[in-house]
């Protein structure tokens, strides 16, 4: 018996994860590089990890509260817009040759808040769009997105794109 699609409002939030997501990725693999061109020293190159997971521990409860009183359309469409601006940014202090280490670990952090943000919007969103019998299909297909496209395309790709062009990876991150 063939399945049922999930519907376009499932697609268009899939695809939107699915980008989100990449974006993580590529800034997983590319933050640590630039760390380690910009500074010698050991802690402040582990440091970019514990600031992009920081607002993991610090912000998810409170930034869940906003989300579930909040729209949660527009509470994505805000992380991921911030994201391109933060993705801009550094690209630009990169060309520009004015990234410091102090910028990466501000971006770094900020990234991971709009990281939390867009992935908690994301996942509260999938109930108001499929039905009560869809959500396990939309939770695993919607889970699954995250880590396949985030661990296993984004970070090599982020690699690669570092390999060609120091700014690539946080340019194409947006």
């Amino acid at each position: 018996m063939p399945r049922q699609s999930l519907g376009p409002a499932f697609n268009r939030l899939w695809s939107a994860s699915v980008a989100g997501n990449l974006s993580d990725g590529l800034l997983r693999a590319a933050a640590p590089l630039l760390a380690a061109r910009l500074t010698q020293n050991p802690v402040e190159i582990s440091a970019i990890a514990a600031l992009s997971m920081l607002p993991w521990l610090l912000f998810a409860v409170p930034i869940g509260g906003l989300t579930d009183r909040s729209d949660r359309r527009r509470l994505l469409a805000a992380a991921n817009s911030v994201r391109v601006a933060l993705s801009s940014i550094a690209a630009g202090l990169i060309i520009s040759n004015t990234m410091t280490i102090y910028w990466l670990f501000l971006l770094t952090f900020l990234f991971g808040l709009t990281e939390v943000t867009a992935d908690t919007a994301a996942q509260t969103l999938i109930p108001q769009i499929l039905e009560p019998d869809q959500l396990e299909r939309g939770n695993s297909r919607l889970t699954v997105a995250e880590t396949v496209v985030q661990d296993f395309t984004g970070v090599p790709l982020g690699s690669v794109l570092w390999g060609l062009a120091m700014y690539l990876p946080f340019l194409l991150s947006g």
